[in-house]
């Protein structure tokens, strides 16, 4: 079986010859300088520079839509003179660390891009426009790949979050719940208008988005608002993939989601991601009693590998990827990158007993050996 065969085995709950270990957007493997300090440190191998070919991680063949604000809006960095520069796009100011893309820090939001109606109308939804002059196309493959064609859905209440801000967005709601719908339909029609393009010349296999919208309790906004501003959209996008044959619409998301997949699911969404184990509501044994018919993506505790024996690590898998794996519609990933306090060793017995239990072939990773 190619990838995508494979894929589309999983999340059609059927018999797949092995379940990969999935690199799924947004999750990663580890953090730039995690393996920095696994090389200094932890005997991991230099010469591989792909953390997805060492682990023998599979993924999706991702298609960029051309969905962002035409013409963007410039970028201007200023060097603060203390490892921080501040990064300045139209009134968004963001202090960070000069090297930020290589450290496992958050950036510090002082300002956001956007404040009210008059910015949406004057200089966001004219950068929207599909039929904007200067927006390409993708660029689509010769042939279908041996990976499932993955596109991005709009984030509904991620991107205005961070577009916004929180306390803003929030208002919005009760003041001006027209303008969310607005730009939920602006969004949505630039995403219709570049997928389907690309569905007429590929098969597209995968949706993809994302919401970051829960905590460590649950979500950001009730299920209830959920329905009357997210899910008409969402239900747009899914009939969307049913009608050109795309097995799943797949939204990432953060914290506590065991409301949130239910919202999901009500929407005609089949597929999340990361399901962070240190938030209860995230049990993925939970959310697949509850939703039999769901696919699952993550769900094992990146803090296992914080145990440098990995004993922990193993326990973490063998509590919970055999029942998932006997279910079906399971894909197994850790919840986001590793961080630095993470340790090679443990990650290494982690991943080999996941390939065992999986029936995958041998990775490059355990051509090598333990550390």
């Amino acid at each position: 079986m190619t990838t995508r065969e494979r894929f589309l085995a999983i999340v059609n709950f059927e018999q797949p010859d092995y379940v990969p270990y999935w690199y799924a957007p947004g999750i990663g493997i580890a953090h730039i300088e995690t393996v920095a300090r696994w090389q200094r440190e932890e005997g991991y191998p230099s010469d591989y520079e792909s953390l997805v070919e060492f682990w023998g991680a599979e993924g999706y063949h991702t298609i960029g839509l051309h969905t962002g604000f035409v013409p963007d809006f410039p970028v201007e960095r200023i060097d603060l003179g203390d490892g921080y520069v501040l990064i300045r796009q139209y009134k968004a100011e963001t202090r960070e660390l000069a090297v930020n893309a290589c450290t496992y820090t958050m950036p510090q939001f002082a300002t956001y891009m956007f404040e009210d109606r008059r910015d949406w109308e004057e200089e966001m939804r004219p950068r929207l426009d599909p039929a904007h002059p200067d927006r390409g196309r993708p660029a689509i493959p010769e042939s279908q790949p041996d990976q499932p064609v993955l596109v991005s859905c709009p984030s509904y209440w991620g991107r205005w979050r961070s577009w916004f801000g929180l306390d803003r967005v929030c208002w919005f709601m009760h003041d001006d719940p027209a303008l969310i719908h607005e730009m939920n339909r602006a969004v949505t029609d630039l995403f219709l208008d570049q997928a389907a393009w690309v569905a007429q010349r590929i098969q597209i296999d995968a949706i993809g988005g994302w919401e970051d919208m829960c905590y460590r309790s649950g979500m950001l906004i009730s299920p209830d608002a959920f329905e009357e501003f997210m899910a008409p959209y969402y239900r747009e996008v899914s009939d969307f993939a049913r009608s050109i044959g795309a097995a799943v619409v797949d939204i990432d998301c953060d914290g506590d989601v065991s409301e949130f997949v239910h919202c999901l699911w009500n929407a005609g969404v089949n597929m999340c991601h990361a399901f962070e184990p240190t938030h209860g509501g995230s049990d993925i044994h939970r959310i697949r009693a509850e939703l039999p018919e769901f696919i699952i993506c993550g769900g094992l505790d990146k803090h296992a590998m914080l145990d440098p024996t990995g004993a922990t690590a193993l326990a973490e898998v063998d509590g919970k990827v055999p029942a998932m794996l006997r279910h079906g519609g399971y894909l197994p990933s850790i919840d986001h990158g590793l961080p630095p306090i993470c340790h090679y060793a443990p990650f290494w017995r982690f991943m080999n007993r996941i390939r065992e239990l999986c029936g995958a072939p041998p990775a490059p990773f355990q051509e090598i050996g333990p550390p």
